[in-house]
């Protein structure tokens, strides 16, 4: 039997969240496209790069409550809930009953959550682990036998419990495996791998390296600097310096869709090597952006 948590106000409060991160980009890029550089534009570099991780990671909540299901059959519990999946044989599962009972928070202690998206862990009053994969309404919480304790929150406590109940009188007719599949698991392959690594932390350093050293450099330049190059290779049309601040960021955005895609790739090993290219292109991208930055302001002449 399936069973789908309560979706509407954890994707409404998300929704509103990731708008309010995008607007937040977007003015971020449109300042430091416009001014002078200065001091100042670290508030808005700061702003960008807070902005930044925090979309994406608002964006995978909004993927996991999205996609957010519970089945229960005579062989097991399933949760799916974004990349993360979960798979308890029947007769691993203790019991399954309202949070209330156990006491302690009801919502996570740590991570990124809001009301009606409540994902991450939490403790009971007898400092048990709690794991949350919940949207809101009545909570359950399922105990295995492992010791481990899941609160979901499926739209029907009643049902749900009553199909955990059928499925254990009819009892399994085949004996499955338990599975916890987590993605902290891919990224910590990842960080383990040293060129995947190196890769990853070059193409993060090169743009970080660009914003500080045109910061630095600001009160030396003048009003208005080349921005761009014509056909010859000359410099192009003038613009205000903090328009420069484009070109790092432009290699920083890079940076972050490779990351996303290479880790994506990254899953399959026949796929790694495409990995690796698109974290060794950003590489390239903030050397060639963070040098034409770097040279146009030597061209500037006060």
């Amino acid at each position: 039997m399936n069973f789908r948590p309560n979706r509407l106000l954890g994707m409404l409060l998300g929704t509103g969240g990731l708008s309010a991160l995008l607007i937040a980009i977007g003015l971020s890029l449109a300042r430091l496209g416009q001014g002078l550089i200065s001091p100042g534009s670290l508030i808005w570099i700061v702003a960008l790069l807070l902005a930044l991780p925090l979309t994406l990671l608002v964006g995978y909540r909004l993927l996991g409550l999205a996609t957010a299901s519970y089945r229960v059959d005579r062989d097991g519990l399933y949760v799916r809930w974004g990349l993360v999946y979960e798979q308890i044989p029947i007769a691993s599962v203790v019991f399954i009953e309202p949070a209330s009972k156990l006491g302690g928070a009801q919502r996570p202690a740590l991570g990124v959550w809001w009301p009606g998206c409540l994902v991450g862990r939490g403790r009971t009053d007898q400092n048990q682990e709690l794991v949350f994969f919940a949207g809101s309404g009545e909570q359950l919480i399922v105990s295995t036998c492992d010791g481990r304790f899941l609160v979901l929150s499926p739209p029907d406590s009643t049902a749900f419990q009553g199909a955990f109940l059928s499925a254990t009188r009819m009892g399994a007719l085949e004996k499955i495996a338990e599975r916890s599949d987590r993605p902290d698991f891919l990224l910590t392959r990842i960080w383990k791998d040293r060129a995947a690594r190196g890769l990853i932390l070059a193409g993060l350093g090169l743009p970080l390296l660009g914003l500080t050293v045109l910061v630095l450099k600001a009160p030396g330049l003048p009003e208005q600097i080349p921005f761009g190059f014509g056909p010859g290779g000359e410099p192009g049309p003038l613009a205000p310096p903090g328009r420069l601040l484009l070109l790092p960021l432009i290699a920083g955005l890079a940076w972050l869709v490779d990351l996303v895609l290479g880790s994506w790739f990254y899953r399959s090993l026949s796929e790694r090597p495409l990995s690796y290219a698109l974290w060794g292109a950003s590489v390239v991208a903030g050397a060639l952006l963070g040098g034409a930055a770097l040279y146009l302001t030597s061209t500037a002449v006060r």
